[in-house]
């Protein structure tokens, strides 16, 4: 019952938020971190986005330790869900940012961090190739 209400207050917090406009920018690492897992799904593809530039702009350490704990938040958040309210809630986010994704360019969803690079970095060779996959048609 605790769980539930602390949920609820969660996701009322982030309607409010949502209710004002997404705007990520001016809010502090620590209060993104808090927000992980209860963000509003029509206000996840910016909190994606922004939580994308920042890591891009902090060192590697430091990243490394953000990503971290912005996925034990959200885990803890999506534990203290009931299986159905977290199967919609995946949902809505996949929807919403699809949404996002359609509105824009393959490159310049890549470059706000909404899509995923599939070739890992460490894969090329000295010359620029991918020893594990045959040569790309995207490009």
């Amino acid at each position: 019952m605790k769980s539930r209400m602390l949920v609820a207050v969660f996701l009322a917090g982030a309607l409010s938020i949502s209710a004002f406009g997404a705007d990520f920018s001016k809010v502090s690492n620590e209060k993104l971190i808090e927000m992980s897992g209860t963000v509003a799904p029509k206000d996840y593809p910016d909190y994606k986005m922004e939580v994308f530039k920042r890591t891009q702009e902090m060192k590697v350490k430091d990243a490394k330790v953000f990503k971290t704990r912005l996925h034990e938040q959200r885990r803890n958040a999506l534990e203290a869900m009931q299986l159905k309210e977290r199967r919609e809630y995946r949902d809505a986010i996949r929807a919403e940012t699809q949404k996002r994704i359609d509105s824009m360019s393959v490159k310049e969803a890549r470059e706000k961090g909404l899509l995923k690079d599939y070739h890992h970095p460490k894969r090329y060779d000295k010359d620029g190739y991918n020893r594990d996959c045959a040569p790309c048609p995207r490009k």
